[in-house]
């Protein structure tokens, strides 16, 4: 895991990642201190959360992609030969980073955006902000673990990224509109699981299904065990070039 960590701290892709959510974040303070928060925290949701998500997929892309990217598969390989555990690694590293960021930039966009947006008709609800941020948690990892997988099973970060993209904002709604089928897409079932965590009526892509929490969060692990399988499977099965 040090390796990977390094790896965060030094390369680009993570870096501008970085900035761009600080921008973000600074439109969203400029933002409310010109409009306001908005209503249901609008300024944190827009400038931080779905930042955020973004982020978390190109995060769990980069993550795997990197490798292919650089052509430094085969040397990571010699350093260490278990294909399993750097697999895992690199998961676990780039969930830590992004529950890290998603608790800091939320809490701190929580206070500043409040003060930023006083004496506007709305201001930050707090219980809202923490059940919304940790909402905003779980949808993060499922995209980052989603763009991890992809990113193995297509052996390319472009492809990875391309593919991760496609899943998300085309295939999964696509499917989502099936009668009964569709509610058992990923993007409906983590959806009911963010709507009961935030209290919100809409889940990630439009309305949710209104699956049982239970059932919405065996989907949901169905799905990431699915795809992460198939992606940690061909790593292991696929010749290293």
């Amino acid at each position: 895991m040090r390796t990977e960590f390094l790896k965060v701290r030094s390369l680009p892709t993570p870096l501008w990642t970085g900035l761009a959510l600080l921008l973000c974040f600074v439109g969203g303070l400029a933002a409310s201190v010109i409009w306001g928060v908005g209503e249901d925290n609008a300024s944190l949701e827009v400038a931080v959360n779905f930042p955020l998500w973004i982020a978390s997929m190109v995060l769990g892309v980069w993550i795997a992609g990197v490798e292919f990217g650089q052509n430094t598969m085969r040397r990571v390989l010699a350093a260490d030969p278990r294909r399993i555990h750097l697999i895992f690694s690199k998961l676990a590293v780039v969930l830590l980073i992004i529950v890290a960021a998603t608790v800091a930039l939320d809490l701190v966009g929580a206070l500043l955006y409040g003060l930023a947006g006083s004496g506007h008709t709305y201001s930050i609800d707090s219980e809202l902000a923490l059940r919304s941020g940790a909402a905003t948690v779980l949808s993060n990892l499922i995209a980052a673990a989603v763009g991890m997988s992809l990113t193995l099973l297509t052996r390319s970060m472009a492809g990875g990224l391309t593919i991760t993209l496609v899943f998300f904002f085309v295939l999964d709604s696509v499917l989502s509109l099936i009668p009964k089928v569709g509610h058992y897409t990923l993007g409906a079932a983590s959806g009911d699981l963010t709507v009961a965590i935030s209290g919100s009526t809409n889940g990630n892509f439009g309305e949710a299904a209104n699956l049982h929490p239970a059932t919405a969060a065996l989907v949901t692990v169905a799905w990431i065990v699915l795809l992460f399988g198939a992606g940690a499977y061909r790593t292991l099965q696929t010749d290293v070039k």
